[in-house]
């Protein structure tokens, strides 16, 4: 029987997990064993160190020791500061003089491997959980999800899961209080999938912890040089590491969320011209017959954005009509031949863009009016910008720079952070490194699986969606359609009653005013030219 690509990369993973869990038990009882073999021990044995050597290391290696030796040898030499740092430390000669010189380690074999076992506690916890059947016995005791349940995305061998619409239910569950805590911190080792991506990182940087560890705790005392880092330089980078993760994770979350929003233009867009052309067509037949076309769209471009292992082509198509139990009379869906025609579309040209181009084409075709037309065509133009602007956030990722600069950064702030711990918290550094390391690489591992939001968005919940809704308005045209029920209904009702006009009236004429006779001068006035008394 032949594996499919998903089995296949989970085989892998698990036979993986497997190999780093038996070489972090392996590694112990090696050492065990060689330990044994050759008869050394008793130099460390119950917490004594050669005595030649307290006085040249106690100032670098006794504040370490204090957490794994009993308290009778701690209490018998003087307290160093944490950040104490002899000059061996710095000068490069010195070290490897030192180590030359240095006597034979002689270790107590079941006290060191006892000590590196529980040093190795985290990988080891790790490691058991992930294992394929530890999963599976998981799931059947209800304590994780089958991975039938859920969507994974293609090539992440199912440790990437598709984001999941939610529901009622789903947004109950989410506002829990204080249960979602406990659920949560249960999933980790359970049903979390980040910690199936990043158990390879930390259980590198456990071997680190425990190797610096054993170097503090055995080889020091017998003489090699102490290797240690002051804390001040890790808490001022702190600050700017931490801005570096953030800016990375914001990024990462406006693409995805312009990318939703893109998707949410989309389902607007196939509603509106569904209806549009189901009312608007002159004939029936042909407004039905561009509703088929308008959910392969959608369909065709979560192809297009995915990768080809995700989805086939025209079976997507195919599930372009709608639900299968109704998909019949009107609701069926493209013809073969349709389908055929897309996935022989003109060599350079995606699938989408020939759906869109086939749409405007039969928008003249409807017979619908200049102004109707018009609206049709700025959805359809709506679609193309929805398309050009999911290609590009595909095609263009976060400066390639800035990724791999801040990966480096964070890694190497990890790896080194247990030579500035170790004097301060002895074994307590493999923890602390544990859990800051699955904070932190867990939160640039969030930015990485978002940057690129077409894989992880539900997109199939989306398209499911636009097709049923096309369906059920092909189906139901003529019951949708009202314009012939108020056509009937205008005509089922009586005219109003007629109302006489009024008659015209003339228009009355402006009174003008009476015109005043001119007065009569005097005779004697007049002869001389003026009124009388002038001169």
């Amino acid at each position: 029987m032949h594996k499919t690509s998903a089995e296949r990369g989970n085989s892998r993973s698990s036979r993986v997990g497997t190999v780093r869990l038996v070489i972090a038990v392996a590694v112990a009882l090696a050492l065990l064993h060689t330990t044994g073999s050759t008869g050394f021990g008793g130099y460390l044995h119950r917490g004594q160190t050669r005595p030649d050597l307290q006085t040249n290391f106690a100032g670098s290696s006794l504040a370490t020791q204090s957490l794994l030796r009993p308290s009778a040898y701690t209490s018998e030499k003087p307290e160093v500061q944490a950040n104490a740092m002899p000059e061996e430390v710095l000068d490069l000669s010195s070290f490897l003089t030192a180590a030359a010189a240095a006597a034979p380690v002689k270790l107590e074999p079941m006290d060191f491997a006892m000590q590196f076992l529980i040093a190795l506690i985290p990988a080891i916890v790790v490691e058991f959980f992930v294992l394929e059947p530890v999963q599976n016995l998981l799931a059947s005791l209800g304590l994780r999800p089958k991975k039938e349940d859920r969507d994974y995305v293609a090539g992440s061998d199912e440790t990437i899961k598709v984001q999941r619409a939610f529901d009622f239910q789903a947004w109950e569950e989410q506002r829990k209080n204080p249960d979602r805590y406990w659920s949560i911190l249960g999933a980790t080792l359970t049903s979390s999938t980040m910690l199936t991506r990043l158990q390879g990182p930390l259980f590198f940087l456990n071997l680190v912890a425990a190797s610096v560890l054993f170097y503090s705790r055995y080889l020091v005392p017998d003489g090699y040089p102490v290797v240690a880092l002051p804390t001040l330089p890790f808490t001022l980078c702190s600050f700017a590491l931490g801005l570096l993760v953030t800016f990375r994770v914001n990024t990462s979350n406006n693409r995805y969320v312009t990318a939703r929003n893109k998707w949410g233009s989309i389902l607007n867009i196939s509603r509106d011209l569904s209806q549009q052309a189901c009312l608007w067509a002159v004939r029936k037949e042909d407004g039905i017959d561009y509703a088929r076309w308008v959910p392969a769209f959608s369909l065709a471009l979560m192809c297009h954005l995915r990768d080809p292992r995700s989805h086939d082509l025209e079976a997507e198509l195919r599930a372009a009509a709608g639900p299968e139990e109704s998909a019949n009379g009107d609701g069926t869906g493209l013809s073969d031949a349709e389908i055929k025609e897309i996935l022989s579309r003109p060599e350079g040209m995606n699938a989408p863009h020939f759906v869109l181009h086939r749409l405007r084409a039969m928008t003249t075709g409807l017979g619908v009016t200049d102004e109707q037309r018009l609206l049709m065509e700025h959805n359809i133009t709506r679609l193309v910008d929805d398309l050009g602007a999911c290609e590009n956030i595909f095609a263009t990722p976060i400066p390639l720079g800035y990724t791999k600069h801040l990966t480096r950064f964070l890694f190497l702030w990890l790896l080194l952070l247990p030579l500035a711990l170790e004097n301060q918290l002895g074994y307590g550094v493999v923890f602390v490194q544990q859990l800051l390391a699955f904070g932190l690489l867990g939160v640039e591992d969030i930015g990485i699986q978002i940057e690129e939001p077409f894989a992880v968005l539900p997109l199939k919940r989306i398209t499911t969606k636009i097709a049923l809704e096309a369906q059920i308005v092909r189906k139901n045209a003529s019951e949708l359609d009202v314009s012939e029920y108020n056509e009937a209904l205008q005509a089922a009702t009586p005219p109003l009653a007629q109302v006489p006009a009024a008659p015209e009236s003339k228009p009355i004429a402006p009174a003008t005013p009476a015109v005043q006779p001119a007065p009569v001068m005097p005779a004697a006035a007049a002869a001389a030219g003026g009124p009388a008394g002038g001169g």
